[in-house]
């Protein structure tokens, strides 16, 4: 009689759940679209809280057991939550766009905590009004570096102050090579005196070890001047402070009297106008660019392109200068800016590959292209061999760019979408197939919204970071997927499972399956992978089914409505986090009645026992 239970309740597990690996075989032949789906989401939550409230709910309430069946259910909602937070921190949060979004949400709100406290420690920010704090901290990021890396060189425009929120940063003076460099800790910050004189920066920033800081944009520092009476007037009191003097003078360069005027006017401007002119202008020579444009080689993303294009993108370059032996960057490091050869003499050098010649570039030339447009990693180390003048265009002035610049835009789309930087990705990045073409597709999707490219550097180092996900989204799908077995196996040990139960389940399953199975095959995981998931969770929710009616076997009334309590709990918690917020997300009013078609449908077949 036991055996004969169990083998119902298996088998009543695996028609529920049958829809689950039909689901992952859909998407294979058919991406719905977000309205779509949306239908499908909110048409099944509303199948299964029918089937919730006449299966569960009603046959508690039926023998008088509403106490029990609370109880179990506030348990069963709690358990859910709680576990679905822990897979979703290691990485189930990507089976599904509405848990993606709330996981997001969650960590940006954490962050911007962070954020809080670490101003408030960070000197020249330090004990701000909070309602300037809150102002400032939406615009704040952070940015995680490893060893060695650069976070700007002498000369580069003042766009961003810093805060070191953990590791240690050098400061190098390079007027001073002799100089012993300064070096900074957690809450201190750096680069603010020239972010606030709007002089490029005077000394170069590295990460001595892996550092994590954040960045506050100086438009976000010019706004909070702005709107800020407060902030103003301590803004006021730095530019008559004998420190900023001494900046412009020994780090500026300017004279004693020139400096002593510009802060003069700087205040005064200040106050009537909330904004502070630029000490120093950044070194750009425009006009020298403009007229060797159409000798430029190795670059030709930029000839022939509208002239009013070609203004905005020479307004981005920087003009420096590099002493014999200084070096443009190291093999390995992340690409942040490419070159374009004014006069002097510049050697590409491969330390792994001693075999290799080294490649000389001269006047004219243009160097770290690739690496700068696809944000991988550097392949080569580049030295100037001689005093060399250069253009640098950093990639952080690139989205910009291509937001602006239709022309510039339309041929990067070709650079991607013609294969040649799958090709670098593949040949120079040491790429596979796969993932090149992941960061292709990601490519062409962003230039297509003129939204910024995607850095390959930063998507080899999360698919390495996140290479578990598949298994957490594995056990987040899995935690969807166990109140099913509990309901069905408690059914099964009085009565008959309902066929509204069934139906509900059925119908709740396939969109699920559906919605995860497009998140999980954008996200790089093979069809094999995604299908055998969503069929090993139809086993498991039959013999999670068969185990219920076994283990149950013999409980008292009390015992099945804590149960019953305990799956509705959890399923109806799962459908107001994870269904219905996933429908409205992608098809907005169309929810409230497919939901309704849904209840209703579940309800009719209740008619048919």
């Amino acid at each position: 009689m036991l055996e004969s239970v169990a083998w119902a309740a298996f088998v009543m597990g695996l028609v529920s759940a049958c829809s689950l690996p039909l689901g992952a075989l859909t998407s294979r032949f058919w991406t719905p679209d977000d309205r779509a789906m949306a239908v499908l989401m909110a048409f099944g939550g509303g199948a299964l809280l029918a089937a919730l409230t006449i299966d569960l709910v009603g046959s508690a309430l039926d023998s008088g057991h509403f106490n029990t069946l609370a109880v179990g259910a506030v348990l069963g909602g709690v358990l859910f939550v709680l576990l679905n937070q822990v897979v979703n921190d290691y990485g189930g949060f990507l089976r599904k766009v509405s848990t993606t979004v709330y996981h997001l949400r969650r960590k940006e709100h954490q962050h911007l905590r962070r954020i809080a406290g670490q101003i408030r420690r960070a000197g020249f920010l330090s004990d701000l009004s909070r309602r300037d704090y809150k102002a400032l901290a939406p615009s704040v990021r952070a940015v995680d570096l490893p060893q060695g890396s650069v976070i700007y060189q002498a000369g580069d425009p003042a766009d961003a102050l810093y805060i070191v929120a953990s590791g240690i940063v050098e400061l190098h003076d390079p007027r001073n090579p002799s100089a012993r460099p300064e070096r900074l800790a957690v809450h201190e910050a750096f680069g603010w005196l020239s972010c606030v004189t709007g002089a490029p920066t005077s000394d170069a920033a590295g990460a001595v070890s892996r550092v994590s800081l954040w960045l506050v944009p100086k438009a976000a520092v010019d706004a909070l001047v702005l709107n800020s009476p407060e902030f103003t007037q301590r803004v006021h009191r730095l530019l008559r402070s004998p420190e900023t003097l001494s900046y412009l003078v020994a780090r500026q360069g300017m004279a004693e009297a020139d400096a002593q005027r510009w802060l003069d006017r700087a205040a005064q401007t200040l106050l009537a106008c909330g904004r502070i002119p630029a000490a120093v202008p950044v070194e750009r020579r425009r006009g020298a660019f403009r007229d060797r444009l159409a000798r430029i080689r190795r670059f030709p993303l930029i000839h022939g392109l509208p002239p009013e294009d070609q203004e905005r993108f020479m307004d981005t370059l920087i003009h420096k200068v590099y002493r014999r032996g200084e070096h443009f960057f190291h093999q390995g490091e992340p690409a942040s800016r490419m070159f374009f050869i004014e006069e002097g003499r510049v050697t590409l050098i491969d330390p792994g590959a001693r075999h290799r010649e080294p490649r000389f570039l001269g006047a004219d030339d243009a160097f770290g292209s690739h690496s700068l447009i696809t944000g991988a990693r550097h392949t080569m180390t580049a030295v100037a061999t001689e005093d060399t003048a250069v253009w640098e265009l950093r990639r952080q002035d690139l989205d910009p760019l291509v937001r602006a610049s239709p022309s510039l835009a339309l041929r990067l789309m070709a650079f991607v979408r013609d294969g040649e930087a799958a090709d670098y990705l593949r040949e120079r990045q040491h790429f596979s197939p796969d993932k090149a073409e992941r960061w292709c597709r990601m490519a062409q999707r962003e230039l297509a919204g003129r939204s910024p490219l995607p850095a390959a550097a930063a998507l080899d180092a999360e698919l390495r970071h996140n290479a578990g996900a598949p298994l957490a989204i594995f056990l987040g799908i899995t935690l969807d997927g166990i109140p099913e077995s509990l309901v069905i196996g408690a059914s099964m040990l009085n009565a008959q499972v309902s066929i509204s139960l069934i139906v509900g389940l059925f119908l709740s399953n396939y969109p699920e399956a559906l919605s995860s199975s497009v998140g999980m095959r954008q996200q790089g995981i093979s069809f094999s992978r995604v299908l055998l998931m969503w069929t090993a969770l139809m086993v498991i929710t039959g013999a999670g089914a068969a185990a219920g009616s076994q283990f149950f076997v013999g409980a008292g009334y009390h015992a099945f409505a804590l149960i019953e309590g305990l799956a509705a709990g959890a399923m109806l918690t799962m459908i107001a986090e994870t269904m219905l917020p996933e429908a409205y997300f992608k098809g907005g009013s169309v929810v409230g009645l497919s939901t309704l078609a849904g209840f209703l449908v579940a309800i009719w077949s209740k008619t048919l026992e």
